[in-house]
């Protein structure tokens, strides 16, 4: 799904754009995001007794709404409990009214131990800590150990900054849609993520703003097709020489360190420079790495 990263706002900027350029609209969107994290949830839990669906207000819940839904009709057991009724005329409104679970008060939502539980309450958006009855229920789904499935992020973290905000589930599954966000790869939301993945909804490419994205996650197929290759006539010379300090008997390692990733990622040549009472230390754990001694600084 590429190496772009957005920000929750730059996120809702796309989500809009989409929803008016097509070919699928806000609701149609939202059927597409539910859909994604039902297949995955069937493919991960086959065998799971009974799901609970955690909904809130907003399009988190009416993601959750759907795959409560899709679920359901798959022949899974599953449980609706909403923290509050959607905004009347919104795409969850509609989302909640297509779903012919009934929906229970989320104050009375009680996790089984190791239940399977999809956490549909906040996505990436969330800028205030968690409070009330939806952080209640986070306690209580980590105290059962429940297996949760966060649809965006867990609820809790910030899309932005990847900070807890108040508090926030230990998901095994995250499933976000189009592009990853900050929270998705800074810590602690990093951890708290579990596996991610990025599902595509149906939103085009084309709709991602230039001047959006000026992130991105840092994988070699980002930089490889700009890496220099030597050529036939190189020599170790011709690639470079570094040159790395070390201390003292006792405080040598972190040079050597340094030696060999400096020769593994192509230099030419790497020299080691040492005291004369770590020389041989250095030399009985190098091969390939030069050394010289040097006792002063120049």
């Amino acid at each position: 799904m590429g190496h772009d990263i957005l920000t929750p706002d730059e996120m809702g900027e796309v989500d809009r754009r989409a929803a008016r350029a097509g070919p699928f609209d806000g609701y149609r969107l939202m059927q597409n995001a539910g859909a994604a994290v039902a297949a995955e949830i069937l493919a991960r839990y086959p065998g799971a007794a009974r799901i609970d669906v955690l909904c809130g207000p907003g399009n988190n819940g009416g993601d959750g709404y759907v795959v409560a839904r899709l679920l359901a009709e798959a022949g899974v057991d599953v449980g609706v409990w909403a923290l509050d009724e959607p905004r009347p005329g919104s795409d969850a409104a509609r989302a909640a009214a297509d779903c012919p679970l009934a929906t229970r008060p989320l104050a009375d939502f009680i996790p089984e131990r190791g239940a399977v539980v999809v956490d549909a309450l906040f996505g990436a958006g969330l800028a205030r800590p968690l409070d009330g009855e939806a952080r209640a229920a986070i306690a209580r789904l980590r105290g059962a150990r429940a297996s949760v499935v966060a649809i965006d992020l867990p609820s809790g973290v910030s899309g932005a900054t990847g900070a807890v905000l108040g508090d926030a589930p230990q998901a095994e599954l995250t499933v976000t849609f189009f592009r990853r966000k900050p929270g998705h790869l800074l810590y602690p939301g990093r951890g708290l993520c579990g596996e991610t993945i990025v599902a595509d909804i149906g939103i085009r490419r084309d709709l991602l703003d230039p001047a959006a994205g000026r992130l991105a996650v840092n994988l070699p197929d980002l930089w490889r097709a700009v890496f220099p290759v030597p050529s036939a006539e190189a020599h170790k010379y011709s690639r470079g020489h570094v040159g790395v300090f070390s201390g003292g008997p006792t405080t040598s390692g972190a040079a050597r360190l340094a030696a060999r990733g400096a020769a593994r990622i192509g230099a030419g040549a790497v020299t080691l420079l040492a005291p004369a009472n770590a020389l041989q230390v250095n030399a009985s754990h190098l091969t390939a790495i030069m050394l010289r001694r040097v006792d002063e600084l120049p």
